[in-house]
């Protein structure tokens, strides 16, 4: 067998192996939770909400689902990761996202959905193996790549994150680039097919993530130029039809859903808001829309500084500190092939603009910032990054031990696996937010479903600040965020459905409360224990 066959069987066992690991919450919770509830519940809103429109779309073929009360509430009853137009339920993300999930999800149901992310993350592996070694020509290199791509603890904990459009952008855009690389590379490619697919790969990563289009677009540009020798004017008109034809795909499905080419599903974002509500003709325009591109967040360089090191450095210090070494190696390096000084070269383009763009975003919730390390969203925001660098830390450790006589050569492999381990032990035992720790979360949230479900009737109304990912969409949702005109509104639907308010506020916090639902013609209840401090309240008419 050679060298190349082993390697190739090598990558696929670890792809297998790590997608087992990609499935640990799914076969050790969700898949009994299922069976029991048929009631799936996430760690984040987004997922929650993601899961809720792609059974729409598989159902309904469309990304709207109708509640006749917001209509009586102005628009009141919607989670924190939907909003809200002509009364209708619409999601507050990308739309092209939620129609590749709700394809996945018509294919392969409730259930299966649950595994595509897993699938897509070990393919991944895959991937990069076969593209890495097309870029830099080195079997080892790209071996070992692999094998820290997989076991990077980001990707370990996001492979489990299930319906979040993280893993799916990364898998787009790693397949888009081995079609491409494939094209360049094969002497006949008939009807350049591989190029046609390469470009509406990464056409459809633009569109599933358009806050990626910045750094993507410019990276796009200068590998294009670096190899413009294999580029003629045929490509080009493919390629740009590809991409064209995707964005109007886009831009239709908005307008199907929100009314507008240019409106998207998110609202007030750059405040840092939770989702608010827009009627028909309202939303973003075209300048709004680019604004979401280029700068949603401002711009603060001392909170670039602290998030990079916070949620970069510190998730991968002893990759990060190989990857310094290894482009301190290129950088100095006469001898190695030209690719590696391009390499280096797009490197600060990544950076800067994936930092710029949400480096400045200051989360509103202190206590996630305080807790929270693999699971915060500046960790999925910064994938990319913790990807990119993989080269350089394989370059160091191949350079570091470049001298050494093969039966001492042992200690790159020791190095490989310290670093395989580190991440696996990050992703599972980070102490407030790794995989163990979150799967405790979800079961302390599906202990809490079940004692409202022994009380509340399924479509009940349910008033919740921040656990509406647990109840939605089994119960209907209102999350108050501070809405002044909360209980006005919840009392011009009161009768129409039953309404519960689910906190954990104490008593004298609650007096407020009480005096104007009072004023409203409203009591509430006494309330019932659910869990630790959170209570339900019951309102009704006098």
């Amino acid at each position: 067998m050679t060298k190349e066959k082993k390697y190739n069987l090598l990558v696929i066992v670890a792809a297998i192996i790590s997608s087992l690991l990609y499935c640990y919450t799914i076969i050790s919770l969700w898949l009994p939770q299922w069976l029991e509830f048929k009631h799936l519940i996430f760690n984040w809103p987004d997922a929650n909400a993601n899961y809720f429109f792609a059974q729409v779309f598989a159902k309904a073929g469309h990304f709207y689902w109708p509640e006749p009360l917001n209509s009586l509430s102005q628009n009141l009853l919607h989670t924190r990761s939907i909003n809200v137009f002509n009364g209708n339920l619409v999601p507050m993300t990308f739309l092209p996202a939620i129609l590749i999930f709700g394809i996945f999800f018509k294919i392969f149901g409730a259930v299966g959905i649950l595994f595509v992310t897993p699938i897509l993350a070990a393919l991944s592996g895959c991937i990069i193996y076969r593209l890495v070694n097309y870029i830099f020509k080195d079997l080892d290199l790209s071996l070992i790549v692999s094998l820290l791509f997989l076991s990077l603890a980001p990707w370990v904990f996001f492979a489990n994150e299930v319906m979040l459009p993280t893993i799916l952008f990364i898998f787009l855009v790693l397949w888009g680039w081995l079609m491409i690389t494939q094209h360049w590379h094969k002497e006949y490619d008939r009807y350049h097919w591989r190029w046609l697919l390469g470009c509406l790969l990464l056409s459809l990563a633009i569109v599933v993530r358009p806050t990626e289009l910045i750094w993507l677009a410019i990276v796009s540009v200068l590998i294009f130029y670096f190899n413009k020798n294999k580029i003629n004017r045929r490509h080009i008109l493919g390629g740009g039809s590809v991409f064209v034809a995707i964005f109007i795909l886009f831009l239709v499905l908005n307008k199907l859903t929100y009314g507008n080419f240019f409106t998207l599903g998110y609202s007030d974002l750059q405040s840092g808001a939770v989702a608010t509500e827009f009627d028909r003709g309202a939303g973003f325009t075209l300048g709004g829309f680019f604004k979401l591109i280029f700068a949603p967040f401002g711009f603060d360089f001392t909170l670039i500084l602290k998030n990079f090191y916070k949620y970069f450095v510190k998730i991968i210090v002893l990759h990060f500190v190989l990857a310094v070494l290894g482009f301190i190696m290129i950088w100095r390096s006469k001898s190695l092939p030209k690719v590696w000084r391009q390499y280096l070269l797009l490197t600060p383009i990544i950076f800067i603009f994936i930092l710029l763009y949400y480096g400045s975003w200051n989360l509103a919730d202190p206590l996630v910032k305080e807790l929270n390390t693999i699971s915060i969203s500046y960790v999925r925001y910064f994938m990319p990054l913790y990807i990119w660098i993989l080269p350089a830390v394989v370059l160091a450790i191949n350079q570091m031990f470049a001298k050494i006589d093969r039966k001492s050569g042992f200690g790159n492999y020791i190095l490989v696996i310290t670093l395989i381990a580190s991440s696996l032990q990050l992703a599972f035992f980070a102490a407030n937010d790794g995989l163990i720790a979150s799967r405790q979360n979800l079961q302390n949230y599906y202990a809490q479903f079940v004692a409202l479900k022994r009380i509340a009737p399924e479509q009940a109304i349910i008033i919740t600040d921040r656990e509406d990912k647990i109840f939605f969409p089994y119960y209907r949702i209102v999350v108050p965020q501070n809405n002044p005109l909360l209980w006005p509104r919840i009392a011009k639907i009161a009768g129409q459905a039953p309404i519960y308010y689910y906190t954990n506020k104490a008593d004298d916090q609650l007096a407020l409360d009480r005096q104007e639902i009072y004023k409203l013609n409203l009591i509430l209840t006494e309330p019932q224990e659910i869990w630790h401090n959170f209570r339900l309240f019951e309102i009704k008419n006098k």
